[in-house]
């Protein structure tokens, strides 16, 4: 398996590596009911919520971006 290197230049950028982060640990805990797990993936969502946030402010602030995906359907 390949690894790849993750880089992030912005906020979008943290949010969707935290989103993937996870997404992959909650896939964790749905095979092993590891509380450790679960703690560690409800953390990256909290994270990429917080960046959300982060996101939010900064629009209510300049008006930009436009549309922020991480709340989109």
């Amino acid at each position: 398996m390949k690894k790849t290197k993750i880089k992030t230049k912005t906020i979008t950028d943290v949010i969707k590596v935290t989103k993937d982060i996870g997404d992959t640990l909650a896939n964790a805990f749905d095979d092993t009911n590891d509380i450790k797990v679960a703690t560690a993936s409800l953390d990256a969502y909290r994270t990429a919520i917080l960046g959300s946030k982060t996101q939010l402010i900064y629009k209510k602030l300049t008006g930009k971006p436009g549309t922020i995906p991480f709340l989109e359907d």
